[in-house]
C-alpha cells in the first residue's frame, strides 16, 4: 500500500485562477482611475475552445451606449495627459551645458 501524506487547505489553491484574479483587479482599478467601471467582469476557467488553455477575463455585457461612454471617458483622460505632456515639454527650460574649467597642472615657482 502506498503511503500518502496529509494535505492542507493549499491543496485546493489554484495559482492560475489567482493570477487571473490579480490581473482582473489591476485592470478594474486602472480603469476606475479613468472613471470607467466595468460591471459584470468575471473569470472563466479554461475551455476546450480556448488557445492557450488558461483562465480568461470576461468583460461582461457592454451595451453600445456604455461602450461609447467608456471610450469617451478614456479618450478625455488620454487627451488631457497628452496636453499636459506637451505643455510640460514646452515649459521646460532648455538644458545648459556647463563645462568645467581645466585645472592647471603647472605650478608657478
Amino acid at each position: 500500500m502506498q503511503q500518502l501524506c496529509p494535505v492542507g487547505p493549499d491543496y485546493f489553491e489554484d495559482q492560475d485562477r489567482d493570477y487571473a484574479a490579480n490581473a482582473g483587479v489591476e485592470l478594474i482599478n486602472a480603469l476606475r482611475k479613468l472613471g470607467v467601471d466595468l460591471e459584470g467582469i468575471e473569470i472563466s476557467p479554461p475551455c476546450g475552445r480556448c488557445s492557450p488553455l488558461e483562465y480568461v477575463l470576461d468583460l461582461g455585457p457592454v451595451r453600445p451606449a456604455d461602450a461609447l461612454r467608456m471610450a469617451a471617458r478614456i479618450n478625455d483622460c488620454t487627451d488631457e495627459l497628452q496636453r499636459l505632456r506637451t505643455a510640460g515639454t514646452a515649459a521646460a527650460p532648455p538644458r545648459v551645458r556647463i563645462e568645467r574649467k581645466a585645472r592647471s597642472h603647472h605650478s608657478t615657482p
